[in-house]
């Protein structure tokens, strides 16, 4: 009932202003509102419970149906600092265009608390919310760099870091929201900072007074419907589209029935212990559960354990016994749960050899449930907000990818490419292109109908229970061929992992067929990589990563990122990456800085859908080329996803199922 809901340009919020209150953790926001003189579209996403970021696409137009006679684009974010007491607001820091133009950009510091069924909001606003100038900047007496004016229409209208929280005054903005006895109606009024310096060059544009009022209706959950107006002679409206991506219908398959227990105990005679090669597409538990069943039906009767060694792609998990009696009860006499089963189950690393036949057992018993071959369909969009003056740059694609696991750790894979539609023959009217071009050439590879997008082999193998490599060769990706390796270091039960890798790549002709030729002449990319998992939530669980070392342009630097997945697959990813050379950024200038945001959304529960496939959706500056990683087909932290020790136990309540 007192969901939060955006303002017109897509921070949550009221009406003009933000607010301190955020999304559930995973929920995807997309919408567009609209107040004189501008269309908002925007998409946002819950990164993390403190995180919310938007990506807003702000044109300029004279009426909602016209083109745009100039584009604002921006990225913003909002992050929660202080959570709502019953004696103590919400307090959240907020960028507006902190990456994006200068014509939309603000600084602010807002508070939120609630009061049975009204919410109350206000804060402290730098930039375009604060330029109604109520007082002096207060950090002008840290220093005189936040004295600086700010520059709404410059020539450089690039937003960058050091514009933040500079200007000579700032401005108090405050509102409430009335949540009605009505279900789904709330009504919001706010009082704003902003005195629309930016838009008094915009012919026939007057300046409305600084209130605000509209209702905001929720007819389901998963829409918000607003209308009002601004300073009495101005209408503004909204609508947005939300979900939970943790709600996704989608979720992997799980169409592999679990077998019955035979009882009383079958008189079988097979070791009481197997290895299994996991699916990553199906709870990890529930494939424990699965085999321990096949064991307990194949085993002598007197065995009182099942022992389970997990593999994944040729690389060596934890080996996992369970008591047979404990199974038993659960299943058979309803008496038990697999929190019961966890106090007695006994995990260990696996120090055996790898060609222990012994174990191998269970190879040609589960065969139909291994992960030796998949074939899997992708549809692959890619958009970037404003480039220039051109607006919204798109790219749709479709891959289909099979991908084969050989015995002792050897995978070979191949996908095709569809390119379905693309807009990217602009780019050649404002992109440079290098003559030895990274990805700036990216419009020649999506006008190609079909190519070949990886045709490779990998070769994995578990160096201990915790050391792992990979090396690969091949066409590795679109753009890029050639050969390398990773080694990762993953401590079962730890939260962090630390690993390296290094490449000789060979950049891939778009003007050949399929993109088959490759320049003989290649160069050299490695990173290090540290991942650290963060605490586990009961929806999915959250990663931050960080890459340093050097880039496919050679230019060096480091990438961070935060990626969110998910227990039904879906996954939530926005990184950035800072580098010593600077590139193009989407407004015709240049910056040292490139990021973007991905969603994949998994398809596999959908029938006649194969497992594994996925609507894969990125927002990212098309063409650049310093900033760029090579998109290896087979990266080490993923594939040792399955046997970590995270994915097995926040699988095992899965366990009988």
């Amino acid at each position: 009932h007192y969901a939060p809901s955006t303002n017109v340009t897509g921070a949550i919020g009221l009406n003009t202003i933000p607010s301190a209150r955020m999304d559930k953790k995973g929920t995807l926001r997309v919408g567009l509102g609209v107040s004189d003189p501008y269309r908002h579209s925007f998409i946002g996403f819950q990164l993390a419970k403190p995180l919310y970021v938007s990506l807003r696409q702000t044109d300029e137009v004279s009426n909602i149906t016209d083109s745009a006679d100039a584009f604002y684009p921006g990225v913003d974010f909002k992050i929660r600092l202080v959570e709502e007491t019953a004696t103590r607001p919400a307090i959240a820091i907020g960028f507006d265009s902190a990456i994006g133009h200068k014509r939309m950009a603000s600084e602010y510091i807002t508070f939120s608390k609630r009061y049975n069924n009204i919410d109350f909001t206000g804060g402290l606003a730098w930039g375009r919310l604060g330029s109604a100038g109520h007082m002096k900047n207060p950090l002008r007496s840290i220093s005189s760099h936040f004295g600086t004016p700010r520059d709404y229409n410059g020539t450089m209208a690039s937003q960058n870091i050091n514009d933040w929280f500079t200007g000579q005054d700032v401005g108090f903005f405050g509102g409430v929201e009335y949540f009605t006895p009505i279900k789904g109606l709330s009504l919001k009024a706010d009082y704003g900072a902003n005195d629309y310096i930016a838009d008094n060059s915009i012919q026939g544009f007057d300046a409305p007074e600084p209130w605000a009022i509209s209702f905001n209706y929720k007819p389901i959950e998963q829409i918000d419907l607003s209308a009002g107006i601004i300073g009495g002679d101005k209408i503004m409206a909204r609508v947005s589209i939300q979900d939970q991506l943790f709600d996704w219908i989608g979720r992997p398959s799980s169409k592999v029935d679990s077998p019955d227990l035979i009882t009383p105990r079958a008189n079988g005679k097979h070791p009481n212990e197997a290895t299994i090669a996991l699916s990553p597409h199906r709870p990890i538990a529930r494939q424990i559960g699965q085999a321990a069943r096949v064991i307990a039906n194949n085993t002598t009767p007197d065995a009182k354990n099942m022992t389970v060694a997990l593999r994944h792609k040729g690389l060596k998990g934890p080996v996992v016994t369970l008591m047979r009696p404990d199974l038993e009860r659960a299943i058979l006499n309803n008496h038990g749960s697999p929190d019961e089963i966890w106090h007695n189950t006994i995990i260990e690393k696996d120090t055996s050899s790898f060609f222990d036949w012994k174990k191998l057992w269970g190879k040609s018993l589960f065969r139909k449930d291994n992960y030796t071959r998949a074939f899997k369909f992708i549809l692959d969009q890619k958009i970037s907000l404003s480039e220039s003056d051109t607006g919204i740059l798109y790219r749709t694609a479709g891959i289909i990818e099979s991908e084969k696991v050989w015995p002792f750790g050897l995978v070979s894979g191949a996908s095709a490419r569809v390119n379905i539609a693309n807009n990217l023959h602009k780019l050649k009217d404002y992109r440079f292109r290098d003559a030895s071009p990274v990805r700036s050439d990216e419009d020649l590879f999506a006008s190609n109908r079909f190519g070949i997008d990886r045709f490779y082999s990998t070769w994995m193998k578990s160096l201990s229970p915790s050391t792992h490599i990979a090396l690969s060769g091949g066409y590795l990706e679109e753009m890029y061929g050639g050969y390398g390796g990773e080694i990762l270091y993953r401590p079962f039960g730890k939260k962090f992992a630390i690993g390296a890798e290094a490449w000789r790549v060979h950049k891939r002709d778009p003007n050949s067929t399929l993109s088959k030729t490759v320049n003989p002449d290649g160069s050299y990319t490695g990173h290090l990589n540290l991942f650290y998992e963060m605490p586990q939530t009961k929806n999915g669980n959250m990663t931050a990563h960080l890459k340093l070392g050097q880039y496919l342009r050679t230019d060096v630097g480091g990438t961070f990122g935060l990626k969110n997945t998910f227990n039904n697959g879906s996954s939530l990813e926005g990184y950035v990456t800072i580098t010593n050379q600077r590139d193009a950024d989407i407004l015709g200038n240049s910056t040292h800085a490139f990021g973007g945001i991905k969603f994949n959304l998994p398809l596999g529960n959908i029938p006649y859908v194969p497992s594994g496939s996925e609507l894969r959706f990125t927002t990212e500056p098309f063409a650049r080329d310093s900033g760029q990683i090579l998109d290896t087909p087979q990266p080490l932290y993923e594939v040792t996803e399955p046997i970590a020790y995270r994915s097995l136990s926040q699988s095992w309540t899965h366990l009988l199922d």
